[in-house]
């Protein structure tokens, strides 16, 4: 799964009408591998277990089994905190910022024309990336390596620029 979704639309004579950008975390593995890794794991401790058991071993059965409840709710806290996805859209208008995670989602929208990218950062150096306009701010991207971070600032001040230069004065 890529960190960094953008897609653009533009008009015949070449003007940007949308410009689209989701980020998310970087994820190792996506639910399905998780939870077949806690299958797989959870047979093979469950077959070990009873094969302890059998040669008089009972006690071991509580260990194993506070184990992989810890191991497999430790992966269900990892995947729940990985379920963020952050969306900029920029309009001739507006840009709107969506973030959406598992406590709910958050909305901003700025005008277009004067909404400004704020990243202090350099590649080696992160710092915050924001959205500001006439006073608001939004922090995007928290998840985004300090590289990454850059780059979304870059892309996202391009995109701000051609609108500005191709908006009517």
């Amino acid at each position: 799964m890529r960190t960094i979704d953008i897609t653009e639309r533009q008009e015949e004579h070449g003007n940007l009408q949308a410009f689209m950008m989701t980020l998310r975390p970087r994820r190792s593995a996506d639910p399905r591998v998780a939870y077949g890794f806690c299958a797989v794991l959870g047979v093979v401790w469950l077959m070990a277990g009873a094969m302890i058991a059998s040669f008089g071993g009972w006690p071991v059965l509580g260990f194993f089994g506070a184990e992989f409840i810890f191991i497999a709710g430790m992966i269900y806290i990892f995947l729940r905190r990985t379920e963020v996805v952050e969306t900029v859209e920029i309009t001739a208008e507006t840009v709107h910022v969506t973030r959406r995670d598992p406590r709910g989602r958050e909305d901003k929208a700025f005008p277009a024309y004067w909404t400004q990218v704020h990243f202090d950062g350099s590649p080696t150096e992160n710092a915050t990336l924001e959205i500001r306009s006439h006073g608001e701010r939004v922090e995007i991207g928290r998840f985004l390596s300090a590289s990454e971070k850059d780059r979304t600032a870059l892309k996202i001040a391009d995109v701000l620029q051609r609108l500005r230069t191709a908006a009517p004065r």
